[in-house]
């Protein structure tokens, strides 16, 4: 029955359905104004931003129903490879290849450029930032991943590392933690 509807749905607004095995789907939006690959996306659905981090040097958060541009953040490392939401859809994080995890707060004021500064940098990692998420229900807690072989709980308050997963505290990780 869903197949039908989907189907339909695509024909009657002129799109084209894209098969993935068991799942059918429609492009709905197309987010405009990217000029470099997109290597990360989160999506807070409670209010409907999308933020995507792209190889331009640019965070951009996205209205997911209007497809508009609600925030472009000009980074200060262009190799980013992460970003995430916070809880609240307040602020966002993103990391890379600096080795660094940096937080955005979106209700900061801008700058003659219309950029928003970094809020927060949480430095620590001996390797790439790979990965990062806030802690569900909690704005002021994140966890990184990184090339070092290690994951890291952060205090965002205090910009310390709460505990430390891996590395010279061998928990299992052999290898760069992508993930």
């Amino acid at each position: 029955m869903v197949q039908f509807a989907v189907a339909g749905y695509a024909r009657s607004q002129g799109k084209t359905l894209v098969r993935f095995g068991p799942t059918d789907l429609v492009s709905c939006r197309t987010l405009q104004g990217l000029t470099g690959k997109v290597y990360s996306l989160d999506w807070n659905p409670e209010k409907n931003p999308i933020v995507s981090a792209s190889q331009d040097g640019r965070l951009i958060v996205w209205n997911a129903l209007t497809s508009q541009k609600t925030h472009a953040i000009k980074l200060p490392c262009a190799w980013v490879m992460t970003c995430a939401f916070s809880p609240t859809g307040h602020s966002v994080a993103c990391g890379g290849l600096d080795s660094v995890c940096s937080i955005f707060d979106l209700n900061s004021l801008t700058d003659k450029d219309g950029n928003i500064t970094v809020s927060r940098t949480l430095s620590g990692h001996k390797g790439y930032v790979s990965c990062c998420q806030y802690v569900p229900d909690e704005e002021t807690r994140l966890i990184t991943s990184s090339g070092d072989q290690t994951c890291v709980l952060w205090d965002i308050t205090t910009g310390q590392r709460t505990f430390v997963f891996g590395g010279e505290f061998q928990c299992g990780h052999t290898a760069d933690v992508l993930r």
